[in-house]
């Protein structure tokens, strides 16, 4: 029997045209001590969902460009895999039964197995490892992952509060709305690596979300800057971990982190050039905000739109997710990527 291995046939995101300016959502003075929220985190907009949007229409939206992209017809696909971090209708209602991926499929008339899972931000990755195992067992020929974050009720809820004595609501003002999706198929040749993941269990406290006090929808609060720390810390360690030989890595065209805010992103970047001088290869974003687990996806369109990829492209991403979990990909881009 022939060895069976994976490709990303298409990624697409999707970000919903309400675009909101970091100035006019956190307006300064707003951050105690008159911190500039723009100047701290980078951020400079989000985009926020529209009436009748919700973690649904967004993953539906970006499923659509998706599987346009990869040529793949609906009826070839055999697993839908939905992974977000947000379950939210439109009302700020929490969507639980049935799943996510089974009213996805019911959207675009996909008639194939799906169930959701949840890992933090780092669930559409691990949803393509889950796929990945699927098609080398001959499980399957073609998976959709899929995620729709409606996060920003968060920022309204966070905003609702007084700063000065809650602090850890202030990471939930750098979110975004944003739908991500993949196509996952067999490939002849191995085009996709995923890492050892790596759980740091001792700061699972440091970013909890759970349901708004005294309002509807969610409120996330974060130890940020320790978060950030126990990320940064163990980031260097963990892609040596990833890469024995240096060369390795620098075979790669692009390294894409999790995009938590743009200042974040450019200190990871200068640890990676001070271990491997590959600090110019590193993409950060300033315009979607940190949306979840579609942050790659989004980030590799904006590359796209800025002509920044090319066919077969290497690209290496390192995703983070509150816990704290590590999972490290290495990946080649479609062949056909220069013409969409």
């Amino acid at each position: 029997m022939s060895e069976k291995f994976s490709q990303i046939t298409a990624f697409s995101s999707y970000l919903p045209p309400n675009k909101k300016l970091s100035e006019d959502t956190v307006p300064f003075g707003t951050l105690p001590q008159k911190i500039d929220f723009k100047r701290l985190t980078g951020i400079v907009s989000h985009h926020e969902v529209i009436p009748n949007q919700g973690a649904i229409e967004l993953a539906v939206e970006a499923s659509k460009l998706a599987l346009e992209r990869s040529k793949v017809p609906v009826e070839e696909i055999d697993l839908v895999i939905s992974c977000s971090v947000s379950r939210m209708s439109y009302e700020s209602v929490n969507l639980v039964d049935p799943c996510l991926a089974s009213q996805i499929c019911t959207r675009l008339n996909i008639k194939a197995r799906n169930f959701d899972i949840t890992n933090a931000c780092l669930g559409m990755v691990t949803g393509l490892m889950i796929a990945d195992q699927k098609i080398k067992a001959g499980k399957i020929r073609n998976a959709l992952i899929v995620s729709g974050e409606h996060l920003t009720p968060i920022i309204e809820e966070a905003l609702s509060r007084n700063l000065l004595w809650n602090h850890k609501a202030i990471a939930s003002l750098t979110v975004g709305d944003a739908g991500g999706a993949y196509v996952i198929s067999q490939s002849e040749k191995e085009r996709i690596k995923f890492f050892e993941p790596l759980t740091l269990a001792q700061h699972c406290d440091l970013c909890i979300g759970e349901s708004a006090k005294d309002r509807l929808g969610p409120a996330m609060r974060t130890s940020a800057k320790k978060l950030q720390y126990a990320a940064l810390d163990n980031l260097g360690e963990y892609m040596k971990r990833c890469f024995n030989n240096p060369e390795d890595l620098k075979s790669h065209n692009h390294i894409i982190p999790h995009q938590t805010t743009p200042k974040a992103v450019l200190r990871g970047a200068k640890i990676i050039d001070s271990i491997w001088g590959l600090g110019d290869r590193v993409h950060s974003i300033s315009h979607s905000g940190n949306t979840a687990s579609t942050s790659h996806t989004v980030t590799l369109d904006k590359l796209l739109t800025e002509k920044k990829l090319k066919n077969d492209d290497k690209v290496y991403f390192i995703s983070f997710g509150s816990g704290l979990g590590m999972l490290g990909i290495s990946l080649n881009l479609p062949k056909e990527i220069e013409a969409w």
